[in-house]
């Protein structure tokens, strides 16, 4: 006697890469239209993951502003009564103004960046819903 039994396998398309779509078109699991579906999804993927790294990015940079805007104080503290003060604390003041600027604008670009990235996410996540699957393997 011969046993037969239906296998189901069931992925998250938010999960799926260019090559198991690759091999499902191989195997005839999916249509090519299907395939072409799944790879505009994994390319909009790719668009959000891309703004989030600008945006941690961006965030290194204001990490490192921040930590360098405290050596300042400190050298700043440190001068108070020496020969060089004046000088150098016009220096420092520049330099802590003009990071204020970079803060600014760093910030400012986080903040773009991540109405973009709910923009890409939003329509990443629209195209998911539209895109039904059923295939049996």
């Amino acid at each position: 006697m011969e046993e037969e039994r239906t296998l189901n396998t069931t992925y998250e398309i938010s999960n799926l890469e260019g090559d198991q779509i690759a091999i499902f078109v191989k195997q005839g699991t999916i249509t090519p239209e299907m395939a072409e579906a799944l790879r505009r999804i994994t390319s909009q993927k790719a668009v959000v993951a891309k703004l989030e790294e600008e945006m941690e990015n961006r965030q290194k940079d204001i990490d490192r502003i921040v930590e360098d805007q405290g050596r300042l104080r400190e050298n700043m503290k440190a001068l108070r009564g020496s020969a060089e003060e004046k000088a150098l604390l016009q220096r420092y003041t520049k330099q802590l103004d003009d990071q204020e600027t970079q803060l600014e604008t760093l910030r400012k670009k986080i903040r773009e960046t991540e109405d973009q990235r709910d923009k890409a996410n939003e329509q990443l996540e629209k195209m998911i819903d539209e895109l039904q699957i059923e295939a049996t393997l």
